[in-house]
C-alpha cells in the first residue's frame, strides 16, 4: 500500500526532542486536556514557553489540564503563564467566540491545532457529519480566524508564526474518490449523507482534506507576501503526523486490531507530542509540507497530483462560503 513503508519505517523510530528554547513565546494547543495535546503542553512548559493557551471543551477540563502541566515540571523550573479557554469544535459559534478571546492575548507565536475525533457511528454537528465538522471544517475555521492575530504578532515582534495542524499517515489510504466524485456536486454535503457515509473509513478520509488544504493554503499565504523578494511566508502552515500513539483517540474503537497494534508498535503519547511541538517551531522548509518524526516527508500521490490541487481548491471554496456566512470578510486574511 502507498505510504506503508514510510509509515512503518518512522513508527519504529523515536522522534527527537525539539531543542528550541521557547522563552518569550506564546503557543496555543487545542484538545489540550488529554493525550497528545496535554503532552504537547507539558513539553512546551519544559521548553520554557512563557505563555501556553490550553483550548479544551470545558473550562473544568482546561483547569485540570493546567494543573497537570504545572505538576509535570521539575522542582525549581520556571512556571509558565497558562491560560485555559473553552472551545467546542462541534459548534461553529464556540470556535468563533474562542478566536475572539484569543485577540486579547498580548502575543501568539503558534497554534497547534490538535483536537480531533475518530467516530464509527454517524452523527451530525452543524449540519455536517461530525468527524468532518471537527477534523476539517472547524479546524480550518479556527486557523482562518486566528490568522489576523498571528499576523499582528508577526509584525509586532518580527517573528514568523506557525499553524501546525495535526494530520495522519492514514491520508495515504483514504478513498480520494469520495472527494473527487461527490454525488450532489458539493464535497462536504456529500460526505454528510447518512446513506452514503462509510464511517469505517471516515477518520482516514477526514485527514486527506487536511493535507490537501495545508498544501493549498501554503501557496496562498506565500502569494500574499509577494512584496518580499525572498518569498517568505508571513505565517508557516504545516501538517503534522504524530504516528500511531497510545492515546484515547481510539476510545470508541478499542477492538482487537487496535489493541494488537498498540502492543506491537504503539508510540508513547509524549513521543508523538514531540512531533506536534516540532511543527510549531519548524523552519520555512516545513511550509505546506507533511511532517512526521520531526522531518519533512512525502505526502500521498493524490495530494501531489493536479487532481489533488483541484480538489483542494474546491474544498477551500466550499469552506470559504461557510466561513463568510459565519464572519463576513474572514477569508480575506488568506
Amino acid at each position: 500500500m502507498p505510504g506503508i513503508i514510510q509509515f512503518l519505517g518512522g513508527q519504529f523510530s523515536t522522534p527527537p526532542m525539539p531543542q528550541t528554547d521557547l522563552t518569550g513565546r506564546s503557543i496555543l494547543v487545542t484538545g489540550a486536556n488529554t493525550g497528545l495535546g496535554l503532552d504537547a503542553a507539558r513539553l512546551l512548559a519544559r521548553m520554557n514557553c512563557t505563555t501556553i493557551v490550553l483550548a479544551c471543551r470545558s473550562l473544568a477540563k482546561g483547569e485540570k489540564a493546567k494543573e497537570a502541566v504545572l505538576q509535570s515540571l521539575p522542582n525549581g523550573h520556571k512556571q509558565p503563564t497558562i491560560v485555559s479557554l473553552e472551545t467546542d469544535l462541534t459548534s461553529f459559534s464556540s470556535v468563533v467566540a474562542f478566536a475572539e478571546r484569543c485577540k486579547d492575548l498580548p502575543r501568539l507565536d503558534a497554534a497547534i491545532l490538535n483536537a480531533g475525533v475518530l467516530l464509527e457511528e454517524f452523527s451530525l454537528a452543524e449540519g455536517y457529519e461530525t468527524t468532518i465538522t471537527v477534523n476539517v471544517i472547524s479546524t480550518f475555521l479556527l486557523a482562518t480566524l486566528l490568522l489576523p492575530t498571528l499576523r499582528s504578532s508577526a509584525k509586532r515582534y518580527n517573528i514568523t508564526p506557525h499553524i501546525a495542524i495535526v494530520g495522519s499517515a492514514v491520508h495515504f489510504w483514504a478513498n480520494d474518490k469520495d472527494l473527487t466524485t461527490p454525488a450532489d456536486g458539493e464535497i462536504l454535503r456529500s460526505l454528510s449523507d447518512p446513506k452514503k457515509a462509510d464511517m469505517k473509513g471516515r477518520y482516514y478520509l477526514s485527514k486527506l482534506p487536511v493535507m490537501l488544504l495545508v498544501k493549498y493554503l501554503a501557496t496562498v499565504l506565500t502569494k500574499s507576501t509577494e512584496e518580499d523578494s525572498n518569498d517568505k511566508p508571513l505565517v508557516i502552515i504545516n501538517n503534522v503526523a504524530p504516528g500511531f500513539c497510545k492515546t484515547d483517540l481510539f476510545r470508541t474503537n478499542d477492538g482487537v486490531m487496535v489493541k494488537v497494534m498498540n502492543k506491537a508498535m504503539g508510540r508513547e503519547s509524549e513521543h508523538g507530542a514531540r512531533t506536534l511541538v516540532h511543527g510549531a517551531v519548524a523552519g520555512q522548509e516545513s511550509h505546506g509540507q507533511y511532517l512526521s518524526e520531526c522531518q519533512v516527508k512525502k505526502y500521498s500521490a493524490f495530494v501531489k497530483s493536479a487532481e489533488g490541487d483541484r480538489t483542494a481548491r474546491r474544498l477551500w471554496q466550499e469552506l470559504s462560503a461557510i466561513y463568510e456566512g459565519l464572519k463576513p470578510g474572514c477569508t480575506q486574511a488568506w
